[in-house]
């Protein structure tokens, strides 16, 4: 494990600069503070009275900062029937605020009531299916639009994206997963008053103009995700294997839950969620952390924290059937295999992750060396210790896509035969040192990239409650033996917990039945 000697070097390169008395440059408030152990990077971590939590990491490589703005949401804190809620939000952060994206808010918002209350009124005459009357869904549907043309006099277009784009944004972006929802991007080391003021009033202070229209375009989204094989199986495995827990949804949420989303719900859900104590904000980069510190202070002071709702959900039974399905779908055969996990706060949980590394780590992965070199069933296989998230149990996920002639059927007897054999046969020591070598390498390499080292430092603090995790994770997996891998593919691969989804193609259509019957 030669490559953690690199560590002590790269994190020299994030140590604040001290003046000639020895005090630092910038003296820091009270209630910062700077982590000193030399096994982490020199973090400096404050929270502001309204409970937003800052991650500051000075770095001096080059002129840039990196932002990484997480918030505890994803999908799976969606109400029931409001699936892809979360996701809509995502694309809602981006259409301005009050200053931002209009050339006349209080006119603009006027018309924006009015759209509001013609949305709902479509939403509830189409919620009546069969029972809808077409022309007053068409009337509605012509308001709608009249509507919101009208309201496109006030909006200036991507107005906000295109101002940090003008003062220098780079990887300008957001994302939503199960389990939180993230925004960030960089800017020159220059621009940090100018991204406080833009983003503080983003999140203060958002107006979810062109709701509707976006709205569209998430479900096109779902429809093209309809048309993705991989979307397809992942989707199918997530609804069946979990009965219960709302991690059986998909992120971007059911049509039927889309076409019901009103700016309304968007809204409520922003209000619940968008709250500075269910967020932690990551700023590394060429900054003096007591300057980050103060315009925090100035620009997201304001912004009201409130209660956060219990985000306990129904816990998913024990599995103790195996759950197979087919999916007939016109792509190349594959199949999802899923496993109910602990959860990544479980004392189970480093031997699963190693139990992953072992079968699927590169060309030196079991998988591979067996299924695709050795006997030449797949074109490839891989597993993932825990998706569809990890802030609560989910799933060992092992992927696989034979090769032909071989089957769906074929390929998943043979992983099966690797699952046994590591449950009969711990993996050796060299393999546990070679995935404890690549874990330590992808720590090095996050190190050199502000964007990284934002992203992860504020997704650890705020899903796993510390932002060293990474660090001690790699302390608890330099613990598992390989009798723990083996154990833990007995207790948690097994049928009873085992959900299946292939894919295969269709049968061809068959001949019309009676064709050719009348003929004499």
């Amino acid at each position: 494990m030669k490559s953690m000697a690199l560590i002590p070097l790269l994190l020299l390169c994030c140590a604040p600069l001290y003046a000639a008395d020895g005090k630092p440059a910038d003296e820091l408030p009270p209630g910062a503070a700077r982590e000193t152990d030399a096994k982490y990077p020199p973090v400096i971590s404050y929270t502001l009275k309204n409970g937003l939590k800052l991650l500051i990491l000075e770095k001096k490589f080059v002129p840039t900062v990196s932002f990484s703005m997480t918030f505890k949401v994803g999908n799976v804190d969606c109400p029931s029937g409001k699936t892809g809620l979360a996701h809509v939000f995502e694309h809602m952060a981006f259409k301005g605020t009050k200053v931002m994206n209009t050339k006349d808010y209080p006119k603009e918002k006027a018309l924006l009531d009015q759209i509001e209350t013609a949305g709902k009124n479509l939403i509830a005459e189409e919620s009546l299916g069969a029972k809808a009357d077409p022309q007053k869904v068409k009337d509605l549907k012509q308001k709608l639009s009249d509507l919101e043309k009208a309201a496109d006099a006030y909006s200036v277009n991507a107005e906000f994206v295109s101002t940090l784009e003008k003062l220098g944004a780079n990887g300008l972006n957001a994302y939503t997963s199960v389990d939180e929802t993230v925004y960030h991007m960089s800017m020159p080391a220059d621009r940090l008053e100018a991204w406080m003021i833009l983003e503080s009033d983003r999140f203060k202070n958002p107006v979810l103009r062109e709701f509707y229209k976006e709205r569209s375009v998430i479900m096109e989204e779902r429809r093209m995700g309809e048309a993705n094989p991989g979307n397809v199986l992942f989707e199918n495995l997530s609804a069946t294997a979990f009965s219960a827990h709302p991690y059986m949804n998909p992120i971007v949420g059911w049509m039927d839950d889309l076409k019901k989303l009103s700016r309304t719900d968007a809204e409520e859900f922003y209000a619940t969620y968008y709250v500075p104590n269910n967020a932690t904000l990551a700023v590394v980069g060429d900054v003096k952390p007591a300057e980050v510190i103060r315009l925090a202070e100035k620009y997201f002071a304001g912004w009201q924290s409130k209660p956060l709702p219990s985000m306990s959900y129904t816990a998913e039974p024990e599995q103790k059937s195996e759950k197979r399905v087919n999916v007939f779908f016109n792509a190349k055969p594959s199949f999802y295999m899923g496993f109910h996990n602990p959860g990544d706060d479980h004392a189970d949980a480093p031997a699963l992750i190693m139990l992953s590394e072992v079968l699927s780590n590169g060309k030196t992965g079991r998988f591979y060396r067996n299924l695709v070199e050795g006997k030449q069933l797949a074109l490839g296989a891989g597993t993932h210790h825990a998706l569809p998230g990890n802030r609560y149990p989910s799933l060992f996920l092992v992927a696989g896509t034979p090769k032909a002639p071989h089957t769906n059927e074929e390929l998943e007897a043979g992983i099966w035969e690797e699952i046994e054999a590591v449950k009969k046969a711990p993996p050796t020591p060299w393999e546990l040192e070679k995935i404890l070598n690549n874990y330590e390498v992808e720590m090095i390499r996050g190190l050199e990239s502000n964007m990284d080292l934002a992203k992860g430092l504020a997704s650890n603090d705020r899903i796993k409650g510390d932002w060293k995790y990474n660090w001690r994770l790699l302390e608890d997996l330099k613990k598992v033996k390989p009798e723990d891998v083996s154990a833990a593919a007995a207790k948690y691969l097994k049928r009873s917990n085992y959900t299946i989804i292939t894919m295969t193609q269709p049968a061809p259509e068959t001949a019309a039945a009676g064709k050719g019957a009348d003929k004499k």
